[in-house]
């Protein structure tokens, strides 16, 4: 069989910056990640091996040190760090730290905050919080349109592994509305260049797989795309998923994984592979 794996697999920037910066922190007592640092338990499992656990609040937890998740925060968790003598270790993605500033700087001067994206994914409640929790959150089109949007200017962004034809209905149905807005393109390149590379993978191999966590936002939009394309598609973790009638009939295998998933659990999958070729 023939395995050919994209370009743009694994981690991005954002998330290889804050894997790096949790894992150099993580020796010392007491620390903490505000949040999963990334959605990939492999690597949740590593800090927590080092002492490092994730917590969704302060309360309770004897802190020195926080590491802020690569999804971001609202800026009360600073505020309420700083005040309890904290020492913050920021680790969101800059791309997500260039909507927090968007968000702030347009609420601040009167605009009403549109964010695409699922509403409980924590880099959308981090953004949230920039504004005040005011925002108007919107999956699609058709949940924008049950928003009961009031008069005044409006700034349209997006989370960063959002899907640019989302985006872009929900572009065209203000503008059909007459809706003063502002769009400023938030979905990060890394995004959209892993995206259409999964769409030209999966219309060339017989099955497609999709490695990282079914928590992963990005991991389940390249299994979608790539559904699209070739129906012998799998979502899975690791190559512990696998099963030898998935590749049944199979010539060419296409590999892409998301943004949040290690080097390690792709080269693990390719040597099952080369197993079942054996």
């Amino acid at each position: 069989m023939k395995v050919i794996i994209a370009k743009t697999a694994g981690f991005c920037f954002g998330v290889k910056r804050a894997v790096e910066m949790a894992f150099s922190n993580a020796d010392e007592k007491n620390t903490y990640t505000y949040g999963p640092i990334i959605h990939n338990e492999v690597v949740t499992g590593e800090l927590e091996k080092k002492g490092v656990y994730a917590i969704d609040h302060m309360e309770g937890h004897q802190i020195d040190k926080l590491i802020i998740r690569s999804h971001g925060v609202s800026p009360q968790v600073y505020e309420q760090g700083k005040k309890e003598n904290i020492s913050i270790v920021d680790a969101t993605c800059p791309y997500v730290k260039k909507i927090h500033h968007y968000v702030e700087k347009y609420n601040a001067n009167g605009y009403h905050i549109i964010i695409a994206g699922n509403a409980m994914h924590p880099e959308i409640q981090g953004i949230n919080g920039w504004a005040n929790e005011k925002c108007y959150i919107a999956k699609d089109v058709e949940e924008l349109k049950q928003i009961d949007l009031p008069e005044g200017k409006f700034l349209l962004v997006a989370q960063t592994t959002y899907k640019k034809e989302v985006v872009d209905a929900m572009k065209a149905f203000l503008e059909e509305k007459g809706v003063e807005f502002e769009y400023i393109n938030t979905i990060c390149n890394a995004t959209k260049e892993r995206q259409e590379e999964a769409v030209e993978l999966a219309k060339q191999v017989d099955c497609m797989l999709v490695l990282g966590s079914p928590k992963s936002a990005n991991t389940k939009k390249l299994f979608e795309i790539s559904k699209e394309h070739c129906d012998k598609s799998y979502c899975v973790q690791g190559a512990d998923q696998l099963q030898k009638d998935m590749f049944s009939g199979c010539e060419c295998i296409g590999i892409t994984a998301g943004a949040s998933t290690p080097e390690s659990v792709i080269e693990e999958v390719i040597q099952y592979i080369n197993e079942l070729e054996k």
